[in-house]
């Protein structure tokens, strides 16, 4: 599924430039706790969270996450917005609660982010 259908259809605001739109994404992880995006989410996923802090973008670049959506209409500070850009990281905002998105992004057949166990 590409960024720019998710953007649609959940009413986002991009934060970041809209060329870094144009990328499929095959999987989301939602969370606001960032070690648990560490020990679970898979590489290039599309994280969710309420967190709007420098070390969201630091975790998704560590794991090379393909974006974020902040939910509840939060948007991080300018700083966080520029270290996002700098490295290709698309930032979106939505008004929508985190399982609102879930729920749509699940319907819309975006699979869950989870390393298997092993």
């Amino acid at each position: 599924m590409n960024l720019k259908d998710i953007y649609s259809k959940i009413k986002c605001k991009s934060l970041t430039n809209g060329d870094l739109l144009d990328r499929e994404m095959k999987s989301a992880y939602a969370a606001d706790m960032m070690s648990d995006v560490l020990k679970s989410c898979e590489t290039g996923a599309l994280l969710i969270t309420g967190l709007i802090n420098q070390q969201v973008v630091q975790v998704a670049e560590i794991m090379d996450l393909k974006g974020i959506i902040f939910i509840n209409g939060k948007e991080p500070a300018q700083d966080v917005i520029d270290k996002a850009y700098s490295i290709k990281l698309p930032l979106l905002s939505t008004d929508m609660n985190m399982y609102e998105v879930c729920g749509i992004l699940f319907n819309l057949g975006l699979k869950c982010s989870k390393k298997s166990e092993k």
